[in-house]
């Protein structure tokens, strides 16, 4: 059983993370932009999110679903997330159901993971630009009502945290909308191949994270899927944006409660 946690931790993990910071880019549309255009305006929103971000809180539900060896098996967790400028992130656990063993060695260690990831600081720079990736501007979809920009993406470098698949930009802000891949390397031996599939919403002028589906085939037999639903962010609070110039400020009072499990990091 922890040979196959420790292949299900990281597939589509690292990819949520990535895109979970990515989702918050946002740029203004005029004529139709070349992809790299595209990705040049998600970078420099980016920084403008980011800065602008006061704080959330947010209750997420990690789902786990297996069906291979020993037959089927599943474990859900529920954790609070909550962020707090200028760089601090936490988590505490609400409730767990199902496979204790699912939920300790897999889910337990998926948060953990997100919290190691998350402190590397030039970790969403590095993974996503034209300097890394080959981007091409390949059409033109409706998803959810927003009219969005369809990139294909294809990493210049392999490595295990590189991926290839597609972008979806909306035209009228140049926000995230989605990202569906899968993995260049695969991330373990055991590993067969692996997909994810991450969804962002809108809140107020901010993208967030909506939702994440990771799916990972292991060679020793059976099929595994992650499921994240980031919740409804019934706490959000950002100071309005001015590009180019000084962010206005709206303080809001940041609760917590429950047992904190994880600590920093620079969003």
């Amino acid at each position: 059983m922890w040979h196959l946690a420790k292949a299900l931790m990281v597939p589509g993990l690292l990819f949520s993370m990535v895109m979970a910071c990515a989702g918050w880019v946002q740029a203004q549309s005029g004529s139709r932009p070349t992809a790299e255009e595209i990705v040049g305006r998600m970078l420099v929103k980016n920084g403008e999110r980011q800065a602008a971000l006061e704080h959330y809180r947010t209750d997420r539900t990690y789902h786990l679903e297996y069906d291979g060896t020993g037959g089927k098996h599943h474990a859900e967790m529920v954790v609070r997330t909550e962020y707090v400028a200028p760089g601090r992130k936490y988590f505490t656990v609400l409730s767990e159901s199902g496979s204790k063993v699912l939920c300790r060695e897999v889910l337990h260690r998926l948060v953990d993971k997100e919290e190691q990831t998350a402190e590397k600081t030039d970790w969403q720079r590095a993974l996503f630009s034209t300097d890394t990736y080959d981007v091409q501007l390949v059409g033109q979809e409706q998803l959810a009502g927003v009219n969005t920009w369809v990139l294909k993406v294809e990493p210049k470098v392999s490595s295990k945290v590189a991926y290839r698949g597609k972008v979806w930009v909306s035209k009228d802000d140049f926000a995230m909308v989605r990202v569906m891949g899968e993995p260049v390397k695969s991330p373990s031996w055991m590993i067969d191949c692996a997909t994810f599939d991450s969804w962002y919403m809108r809140r107020g002028d901010v993208w967030v994270p909506a939702k994440n589906v990771s799916t990972t085939h292991v060679r020793i037999g059976g099929e595994a899927k992650v499921t994240i639903d980031y919740g409804s962010y019934d706490v959000l609070a950002a100071r309005q944006i001015v590009p180019g110039g000084e962010h206005g400020r709206e303080e809001m009072p940041v609760s917590s409660g429950g047992r904190r499990i994880a600590a920093s990091l620079t969003r």
